[in-house]
């Protein structure tokens, strides 16, 4: 499983690249600010799949989900899952999660983009991101992999931030698509993961352990390895590429 190396940047970097990143990930449409507790999820087939979790003071709990099943065209194109949690207001709490399941038609060049991205400023309030994408296609297929999470804590007090981002791309196999039942797994696994995560943001430490850092990160690799393996079970396909990323506000 890969996993980018970490770099320290400086705070005002990191607000300008949270700010360009949730610009761009968050359509008007898919915003869940001001939505209440209960869960929004949507589903579609849709290649630019999004959730979005913005808790307010009015609205402190907030969960959005997002799937999509989609087949790219055979000439080949694009295919994008976010995930974006963002908390501003003391105490508050955002979830957001993105399961986007991508079949290729053909065997041109594809990209599969797929990003998390959690943002805290405030104090004692939590965001979770996760965003799972996977990709089949025939075994000659180009896929361009693109995979990576963001967590920041800004101006914090009491913050937990954590974004995982799990992308899995299968070329070959005896079968293209995956089964009812692997894809109502690995979204089984997804909310799990979700939740697990949040569980883990809502602890009210000051100051977080590595412990939790550790934490969270065990849990997005036993989660990444129960999709993996049914993935490999159910398509009969010799490798799952397996990108794993995951990401802590400090």
């Amino acid at each position: 499983m890969a996993r980018r190396p970490q770099h320290k940047i400086s705070a005002v970097l990191l607000a300008a690249l949270a700010a360009a990143t949730l610009a761009a990930a968050i359509p008007a449409s898919a915003s869940a600010e001001g939505r209440g507790p209960s869960d929004d999820s949507r589903a579609s087939s849709s290649l630019d799949a999004a959730s979005s979790a913005i808790p307010t003071s009015a609205r402190p709990l907030v969960t959005d989900a997002a799937r999509s099943e989609a087949v790219l065209r055979p000439e080949g194109g694009k295919a994008v899952a976010t995930a974006v949690a963002t908390s501003g207001c003391d105490g508050c709490s955002g979830t957001a999660t993105t399961l986007q399941t991508v079949t290729l038609a053909g065997r041109a060049a594809a990209i599969g983009d797929n990003v998390a991205t959690a943002w805290s400023s405030c104090a004692g309030c939590s965001s979770t991101a996760v965003s799972v994408q996977i990709i089949t296609g025939p075994k000659a297929a180009a896929v361009q992999a693109n995979n990576r999470s963001l967590a920041l804590n800004v101006a914090c007090s009491g913050c937990r931030t954590t974004a995982v981002a799990l992308q899995f791309v299968i070329l070959g196999g005896t079968r293209r698509d995956l089964s009812a039942q692997t894809k109502a797994l690995i979204q089984r696994i997804e909310q799990e993961l979700g939740l697990t995560l949040s569980a883990q943001n809502a602890r009210k430490d000051d100051d977080p352990s590595e412990s939790g850092h550790d934490d969270a990160r065990r849990s997005a690799d036993e989660s990444a390895e129960r999709a993996r393996q049914a993935i490999k079970d159910d398509t009969g396909a010799d490798d799952v590429s397996t990108r794993v990323d995951v990401e802590i506000g400090d």
